[in-house]
């Protein structure tokens, strides 16, 4: 008989995790503290997801997460299609295709969305037991093994526990020391709209997505399914003046001097359908399993690998561990339980790379925001940054090779742009001269202060 498993947390790598095992044999019950979505799509706006209050800001759906979920989640994939999903090119018309070109594709969608679609498949496997509304505590460790957990209706035993719980959970922290602990070095702002009926939808910069690269601040629209959009406004941890974020009004008044987001908001196309949401504290966490952890916990998604929301890492990451735990436990000979020492190392050193490339990534765009705001030189900076990919994909006109490099790497098809080859090919081009360029056509940061009602353009 094959073994019973709990599912600790219903977010992405939870019912996923919770769906391949069920696929493979296992029994399964899936403990989850929020409440399931809405039957209609039309209401997953309104969704309260307590739980996960990642569901507020935007999403997006890059290249490796959709080809995952292609190869795994089929049916998942086809109920978003079903719902209005949109997939939306992202290669570069210029550039030679390489094998795994097809996937440069991004899925414009709403978490929630995704998360409707997961619950659907959920539904439809008999070996899961689902228990929404549960709140869940680690079970008694005995001679080295994890019992189960502990409920308000009691203790269950289980032989394996996946802890899915996200990145602010208390929930086995002690079995999951921390490997890398960074700050991000950004304070996000997110508003999501809705296109009136029959509205165009306007173009978009880089798949589902527009940029606008401040200096002192960014600024992202992510186009989402039936209509929906969100934009989001980056600032430093410390800047107090741009806290002002937080009044819609305010909020607003800066959406609107932001050139690639105007034709959104024309002739009423587009009104709001949330609240200005911030989302302060965002760190960079790698989290290994303790040596003294006990068998049968594995953390799983979030709770191994927390990366910068800016590049839209987390889902596909979420959805592989899930994916990888899978397979390793259909092919497993023996107990499951102390498999969990395999499973979260294998996660680690798959992660590390990207997790490594985002800290970079934010160091040195928090040191550029940070010489803006003082109105210091910043152009001496440049020099040392990582290659900048949406640069490269401006600059792909010059060499088209060079932005579908770009294209793959801000897909997760490949790991790094920092290479020999690449930083040649920037000196080549200049690339350095088009963040001048990028900093020109954006609103200056005092101009954002005067919008929100801080401060007085110069």
């Amino acid at each position: 008989m094959a073994a019973r498993i709990a599912v600790v947390g219903g977010s992405v790598a939870g019912l996923s995790s919770a769906i391949l095992l069920a696929r493979r044999g296992f029994e399964v019950d899936l403990y989850e503290r929020d409440t399931p979505p809405p039957d209609d799509l039309d209401d997953v706006q309104q969704w309260n997801r307590p739980g996960a209050p990642q569901t507020q800001h935007p999403h997006v759906f890059l290249g490796l997460f959709r080809k995952l979920l292609r190869q795994n989640l089929p049916d998942v994939h086809e109920d978003m299609l079903a719902g209005g999903v949109e997939e939306l090119p992202f290669s570069c018309p210029q550039a030679a295709t390489a094998p795994g070109d097809e996937d440069l594709l991004m899925m414009a969608a709403r978490r929630t969305t995704l998360e409707w679609a997961l619950h659907r498949a959920r539904e439809r496997e008999s070996r899961i037991r689902y228990c929404p509304g549960a709140s869940v505590q680690l079970g008694e460790v005995h001679d080295g093994r994890l019992r189960g957990i502990r409920t308000a209706e009691g203790e269950r035993d289980y032989e394996v526990v996946l802890d899915a719980t996200g990145a602010r959970s208390k929930l086995g922290l002690g079995f999951t020391p921390a490997v890398s602990d960074i700050e991000c070095g950004k304070v996000y702002n997110s508003r999501f709209y809705v296109l009136r009926d029959g509205a165009e939808r306007p173009p978009l910069q880089y798949g589902s997505v527009s940029v606008v690269d401040g200096l002192g601040y960014g600024a992202a629209l992510f186009y989402h399914d039936r209509g929906t959009f969100s934009i989001d406004i980056g600032r430093l941890p410390e800047d107090d003046a741009m806290k002002k974020l937080r009044d819609p009004l305010a909020f607003d008044r800066v959406v609107a001097m932001l050139e690639p987001f105007r034709p959104w908001f024309e002739d009423g196309d587009a009104s709001p359908i949330s609240e200005v949401v911030p989302m302060p504290g965002l760190r960079n966490v790698l989290r290994g399993l303790a040596a003294d952890a006990p068998k049968g916990y594995f953390p799983v998604g979030d709770r191994v690998c927390l990366t910068d929301p800016t590049f839209g890492r987390g889902l596909a990451l979420a959805l592989a561990h899930a994916v990888r735990i899978a397979e390793t436990f259909e092919g497993a000979e023996g107990e499951l339980a102390s498999l969990n020492v395999r499973t979260t190392q294998e996660q680690v050193d798959y992660v590390r790379p990207w997790f490594d490339d985002v800290v970079v990534q934010d160091v040195a765009r928090t040191s550029l925001w940070r010489a803006a705001v003082k109105e210091e030189p910043w152009q001496h900076l440049l020099p040392d940054m990582p290659p900048n990919p949406f640069l490269m994909i401006d600059a792909e006109e010059h060499d088209p090779e060079l932005g579908q490099a770009a294209r793959r790497y801000v897909s997760m098809l490949t790991r790094t742009v920092d290479t020999s080859d690449i930083h040649e090919r920037i000196q080549a081009i200049g690339t350095s001269s088009a963040k001048d360029q990028a900093a020109a056509s954006a609103p200056t940061y005092a101009q954002v202060l005067d919008a929100l009602g801080v401060g007085v353009a110069a």
